[in-house]
């Protein structure tokens, strides 16, 4: 809520008053949503009224009905033709089938197709089991990664999860731009050290938000500084939050396989050489920042 609107339940009180004075006053629900909003921390102003509702506005936008509805049209065309469905590989033909029918086609008298529901089609792939656990604790996991390319929507939506969660647990958070806070890092050893650091922060110092936060948020990971003691460090606190079962989310242009099939430059963490940790990332729980259908479709193309 912001700071400036009044809720017209409580009156800014917080409490609802029943009119009954022998019946106690209860908590009102934006008392929740201003704790949640007080205690998650870090969050770039562009993205502070990210919500998962204005979120998936601004996605159907970008990704329209129409043009949706015309892949949908084309895929149950080639599910509906058997010489054609044949060539499918049985993974690929039993997502395809499974979103045909959760979007419910419905011919129409002049013979084209209507859909009752576009959105397994339209969201993006991962996208509903990032809300379920952002809001009721389903399907938890230790790692979240949202990837997609940059203007993708994936910084947006992951401010909006830990706004979601932050107010679910009302346990607080912390979002973190990797690439701003790993050049902070880097100041604080002494070869490195600038008139930036004037308090002499160490790098404990610096750690200390990120590896005590009850959800923390890893905003553009793959912008890491390439520097091999801020690669350490942030392994050790990827480390430490899987140890501790800390929910952590982490953002990058790809999904966690292909940055490791890149160069050492390019990803920092191969120059550690932590199977344990590549495996790990590449067992996170995924949101891919693209259209489930359109993302099934490549890869039959491919």
């Amino acid at each position: 809520m912001k700071a400036t609107e009044v809720c017209p339940l409580c009156e800014g009180r917080r409490v609802i008053l029943d009119p009954d004075p022998m019946r106690p006053a209860r908590p009102c629900a934006c008392a929740a949503q201003a704790a949640s909003q007080g205690a998650v921390r870090g969050i770039p102003s562009r993205y502070r009224e990210a919500t998962f509702e204005s979120f998936w506005d601004w996605w159907k936008i970008q990704h329209p009905r129409e043009k949706i509805g015309s892949s949908l049209a084309q895929v149950d065309q080639l599910l509906e033709h058997p010489e054609t469905r044949d060539t499918l590989g049985e993974d690929l033909r039993s997502k395809l089938d499974l979103i045909v029918h959760k979007c419910g086609p419905k011919p129409q008298p002049d013979g084209e197709l209507a859909w009752r529901d576009l959105k397994p089609a339209q969201e993006p792939s991962g996208y509903r089991n990032l809300v379920n656990w952002a809001r009721q604790d389903r399907d938890p996991s230790d790692f979240w990664w949202l990837d997609g390319p940059p203007g993708s929507g994936r910084s947006s939506l992951a401010a909006a999860a830990l706004k979601a969660c932050g107010e679910r647990t009302r346990s607080g958070g912390l979002f973190v731009s990797v690439r701003a806070f790993t050049l902070e890092l880097r100041d604080t050893y002494y070869d490195s050290r600038s008139f930036l650091n004037t308090d002499f922060l160490s790098e404990r110092d610096r750690m200390g938000p990120l590896l005590a936060a009850p959800i923390l948020v890893l905003d553009d990971f793959d912008r890491m500084d390439g520097d091999i003691r801020v690669v350490r460090a942030m392994a050790q606190l990827l480390d430490h939050r899987y140890s501790g079962e800390l929910p952590t989310i982490l953002t990058a242009s790809r999904w966690a396989e292909t940055l490791q099939a890149g160069d050492r430059e390019n990803y920092p963490l191969l120059r550690l050489d932590d199977p344990s940790l590549f495996r790990r990332l590449a067992s996170s729980k995924r949101v891919s920042l693209r259209p489930t259908l359109e993302r099934l479709l490549e890869s039959l193309n491919g």
